[in-house]
């Protein structure tokens, strides 16, 4: 049997570690080097390589992006799996209550039912609970020890009766069909601390026993499908130039690279002949060779010292190359409007004769720039279990994989997608917060960024700089969820379907931010130019934000919501602000409509 995923979903949503809902139960995703390029398989991570420099040197300290390949690409039928998975968890709940001859369903571990024999979807569930930990490890709950407590002497743990239902947690009781034995209540153990297991499911063979090896801390009862059960920890960068074509893409694939590094080539002949030998090593396929000596050798040139340029080590220097990259685009063009134009197809385009600019309230000047193609390069780093509201800094639990050859290399999944976006800034750096006031949202939200150790580490992009509690940051991040909303109502996209990206550079004098709105994932909406065709229209746009910041269906309520130390969002609610979690890069976090209130542009 098998379950069909979007690619996308498996770096997006699932990936190691995450609980799918399969069509004979719940299941597992293992480690891809369980489930996917598993010993004596001829699929390897390399064969699906996703080069890119910037994500993998800047954040990923070398490691390199693996994409997972599609049935149609392996010539495999659509109702083959791919990937592998594993059934978890293993207690089900059988609801024949007339089978079982008495007012209870029953709880158990087999292919059966124990009681009535049933053996068929109908009537049968998986369990709906399960126990996690702060550091990622989850196992099955111990219905042993809520039926017996520290009673020992029965034998009975393959079954037990499940009395109650359909109501609180605190009237379901798990009771021993041998001693009748019923301790403890679900809605009671629901809010205990429990003994950790330090079982990793998803880092077991496939086929082999439990893998206890304990933790200290403390575990908890949660549902399956619980949103904070798995939060998966994503990072998104952009081709931007000078890496900005498809050849500077082929020119970073590892064994290129490396023989780059090593030999600098000064002729096309010499380059030629680097390309062959790995060609006839089986490092690199014949016709990637072929296609970059297809290109003048001058661009080759000029691309070989592009990928050798040094890279930014840190998510927020990368973040701002970006800004600055696109600041850039929006005056000169990409590719530069006077300048040569590469022969490779270029991974991102911008006319800066497109521009159009909109006017706020209060007569500031936008500039919106459409793009008229992106390419964003997506990767799991791994993911957290938020399951305990007392731990405060859920450890990340890595994604990665080792090399079947190299076990010093890892590998990451990761996703490349091609879409369109369009690039908002303020002309001529237009300032739009007073920082001099005293009082109000500005000034609680600046004196929290000046004392910011109430927060863990993990809700921000940089944890030494912890920018997204500057109010600056917070007004763009508001403006763009505005935007967002009035897009949806006005051009009929769903908000869904288009992503963000706040900028924000805090270099004294100059403080500045901008936004980028793209839509890229495949079948979203605004991927085949409805998202830059928006771009004319945008004064349009910018009037209806401002309307519907002046007003919320849950004001006053939500308006008097001030912001206050501790606190993740100001005035911001579902009503006015909160978007879907596919497009907010921040989970609706760092929003306040009073910042925008108090400092119209």
């Amino acid at each position: 049997m098998s379950q069909q995923i979007r690619l996308s979903q498996f770096v997006i949503t699932y990936g190691p570690g995450s609980i799918i809902e399969g069509i004979e139960g719940p299941r597992i995703v293992p480690t891809s080097d369980i489930g996917l390029f598993v010993s004596g398989s001829t699929l390897v991570p390399w064969d699906f390589e996703i080069s890119d420099q910037r994500m993998s040197h800047g954040l990923l300290d070398g490691s390199r992006i693996y994409r997972l390949p599609s049935n149609a690409e392996l010539g495999m039928p659509e109702n083959r799996y791919i990937y592998q998975t594993k059934p978890f968890p293993l207690w089900r709940l059988c609801l024949n209550s007339i089978g079982h001859r008495g007012d209870f369903y029953v709880l158990y571990q087999a292919s059966s039912c124990p009681v009535c024999g049933n053996i068929g979807r109908k009537g049968r569930e998986a369990i709906r609970f399960i126990k996690a930990c702060s550091k990622g490890h989850i196992d099955e709950v111990d219905w042993y020890f809520l039926a017996h407590g520290n009673r020992t002497g029965c034998q009975q743990s393959r079954w037990f009766k499940w009395h109650g239902g359909g109501g609180a947690l605190s009237k379901v009781r798990v009771e021993c069909p041998s001693c009748g034995s019923s301790v403890f209540s679900l809605g009671w153990a629901y809010g205990q601390n429990w003994r950790c297991s330090g079982r990793y499911p998803e880092r077991e063979p496939l086929n082999s026993a439990p893998i206890r090896l304990g933790c200290s801390k403390d575990a908890r009862i949660i549902q399956r499908q619980a949103s904070n059960l798995r939060i998966p920890e994503l990072l998104t960068l952009f081709s931007i130039p000078p890496r900005y074509t498809n050849l500077h893409n082929l020119l970073q694939i590892r064994p290129i690279y490396e023989n780059i590094i090593g030999s600098n080539p000064s002729s096309k002949t010499q380059f030629a002949q680097i390309l062959n030998n790995l060609s006839q090593r089986s490092r690199i396929s014949q016709s990637v060779a072929s296609e970059i000596l297809n290109y003048p050798w001058e661009e080759i040139q000029s691309a070989v010292q592009d990928v050798l340029s040094p890279i930014p080590s840190s998510y927020r220097e990368l973040i701002l190359e970006e800004f600055n990259s696109l600041i850039l685009g929006s005056e000169s063009g990409i590719p530069p409007v006077h300048g040569n134009i590469p022969q490779s197809p270029v991974l991102i385009e911008i006319d800066p004769n497109m521009r159009v600019q909109a006017i706020g309230p209060e007569g500031t000047k936008f500039r919106i720039t459409p793009i008229r193609k992106l390419s964003t390069v997506t990767v799991q780093r791994g993911y957290r279990r938020d399951v305990n509201t007392k731990d405060k800094y859920p450890l990340v639990v890595p994604t990665s994989i080792h090399d079947p050859v190299d076990p010093q290399q890892k590998w990451y999944p990761g996703v490349q997608f091609l879409g369109e976006g369009i690039f908002i800034i303020l002309e001529n750096d237009e300032k739009v917060i007073n920082f001099s006031s005293s009082e109000g949202a500005s000034a609680n939200w600046l004196n929290t960024h000046c004392n910011s150790s109430s927060y863990p580490d993990h809700v921000f992009r940089d944890p030494q700089m912890r920018e997204e509690l500057h109010p600056l940051f917070v007004w763009w991040h508001t403006f763009s969820h505005l935007i967002i909303r009035a897009i949806s109502a006005e051009a009929g996209y769903s908000s869904s379907s288009i992503r963000e990206r706040i900028y924000f550079e805090n270099k004294p004098p100059k403080i500045r931010g901008g936004i980028l709105l793209y839509a890229t994932q495949p079948g979203s909406e605004g991927t085949l130019g409805g998202l830059i065709a928006l771009a004319p229209y945008f004064q349009d746009i910018l009037g209806t934000v401002f309307d519907q910041l002046a007003t919320c269906s849950g004001d006053p309520l939500c308006k008097s919501h001030s912001f206050q130390s501790g606190f993740y969002n100001g005035a911001a609610c579902y009503s006015c602000l909160l978007l879907s979690e596919t497009s907010c890069d921040h989970r609706n976090m760092w929003l306040d409509r009073n910042i925008l209130l108090e400092n119209l542009p």
